[in-house]
């Protein structure tokens, strides 16, 4: 019911499209985690690339955390969940009720945290 309240004012929609459209865009800790741990690495190595072209042409580097000689996925990967997805799903998810993605995003965030404490910095542990 408080949904469909919320579902008749325009400027709600609207909102709510908006939010579902950004949470779309960076949802990526919120998937399966073998498609988490696919897109993290291209998506860190499409900002590495950006570095390196950056200090190749002797321009200011904007990621510098994304120098890939230094860079750590894990942490790169837990700074991204800690400040821009867990607030804004907790408020999707307390909006339309997402247990797998929240799931997601638990496992995921764990194994993150799990990779950085064994001070690796790539997507994935060595093999055993």
């Amino acid at each position: 019911e408080s949904i469909k309240t919320v579902l008749t004012s325009p400027e709600n929609r609207i909102l709510i499209k908006r939010m579902l459209i950004k949470c779309a865009d960076i949802s990526n800790p919120c998937r399966p985690i073998e498609q988490c741990i696919e897109w993290a690495g291209r998506i860190s190595e499409e900002y590495f690339a950006q570095t390196d072209e950056e200090k190749r042409q002797g321009l200011p580097v904007v990621m510098p955390v994304f120098d890939r000689n230094t860079c750590s996925i894990p942490k790169s990967q837990i700074s991204f969940i800690d400040y821009f997805i867990t607030d804004m799903f907790d408020a999707w998810d307390a909006f339309a009720d997402l247990p797998n993605l929240m799931l997601h995003l638990d496992n995921n965030f764990k194994y993150w945290k799990g990779l950085d404490e064994r001070k690796l910095r790539s997507l994935r542990p060595p093999p055993e």
